[in-house]
C-alpha cells in the first residue's frame, strides 16, 4: 500500500486492488497533476469545491457503512469545533465525517475536519486503528495539543498528520513542529509512505510519518 499527501486533508491510498482518494478539495493552493481512484471519500460536504478525480469513482460523503472492491468503510459523524468553540465564536459548528477503512488487512482512520477531542463513545466506535490521519494545524481543525490528546486516546500504530502548514498552502494552519515536540518524534519527511502489510507495522510504539506534498 502506498500513501501520498496532496496537501490539506487530501490523500491517495493505493492498494493492489483499489485506490482511494480522500478529500480532493480545490482552492487550497495545491493542484495535484492527476487524481485517479475507485473510491472517493469526502469528509466535509458543501463547504468545499472538489478537484476532478479520474476513473469513475464511487463517492461517499455521509456517515454510513459502505463496501467497494473489498474495501469496507464506515463514516462516523463529528464536528468542526467543540461546543465551547461555538460559544466563543458565535457560530454553529459544521458537520464532518470520520472515515474508517478496512483495507488490505489494515484498519485506517481519517479524522476529516474534526475540531474537537473525541468522547469515549466515539473512541469505542472507532476501535483499533493501524494508521491514523489526524489534523494538527489548528485554525478550523485540531491544534497540536488536541491532536496529541486524540492520538493518545486512539493509540494508533502509525500517525500521519494533515492540515498543517506546507509551502503553497492558502489556509492559515500552524506548522507541524508543535505536534512533533509533544510526541518526542523527529521523523524524516517522505514523498510516499509505503507499507507492505500488517506485519510491517511498528510493534511497541506509535510511529509518526510526515509527508511532503505531492
Amino acid at each position: 500500500m502506498d500513501i501520498t499527501w496532496h496537501g490539506h486533508s487530501c490523500f491517495t491510498i493505493k492498494g493492489k486492488k483499489a485506490t482511494i482518494v480522500v478529500d480532493p478539495f480545490s482552492d487550497k493552493g495545491f493542484t495535484p497533476e492527476k487524481l485517479k481512484a475507485d473510491i472517493v471519500l469526502v469528509s466535509l460536504v458543501g463547504a468545499e469545491k472538489l478537484l476532478p478525480v479520474a476513473g469513475e469513482p464511487v463517492v461517499f460523503d455521509l456517515p454510513g457503512e459502505y463496501e467497494v472492491k473489498e474495501v469496507a468503510m464506515r463514516g462516523i459523524q463529528a464536528w468542526t469545533q467543540p461546543k465551547s468553540g461555538e460559544e466563543k465564536k458565535g457560530e454553529k459548528s459544521a458537520k464532518t465525517t470520520i472515515f474508517l477503512m478496512n483495507f488490505e488487512e489494515l484498519r485506517i482512520c481519517h479524522l476529516g475536519s474534526i475540531g474537537h477531542t473525541i468522547p469515549d463513545e466515539m473512541i469505542e466506535k472507532i476501535g483499533d486503528v493501524d494508521i491514523l490521519f489526524v489534523p494538527a494545524g489548528g485554525n478550523d481543525t485540531l491544534d497540536a495539543k488536541k491532536a496529541h490528546e486524540v492520538i493518545e486516546d486512539i493509540e494508533p500504530r502509525i500517525v500521519i498528520p494533515m492540515n498543517f502548514f506546507a509551502e503553497g498552502e492558502k489556509t492559515s494552519y500552524a506548522g507541524i513542529e508543535n505536534l512533533l515536540k509533544l510526541s518526542g518524534s523527529n521523523p524524516e519527511r517522505k514523498d510516499v509512505f509505503a507499507i507492505a502489510n500488517k506485519a510491517a507495522l511498528p510493534q511497541e510504539k506509535t510511529e509518526y510519518v510526515v509527508l511532503n506534498v505531492k
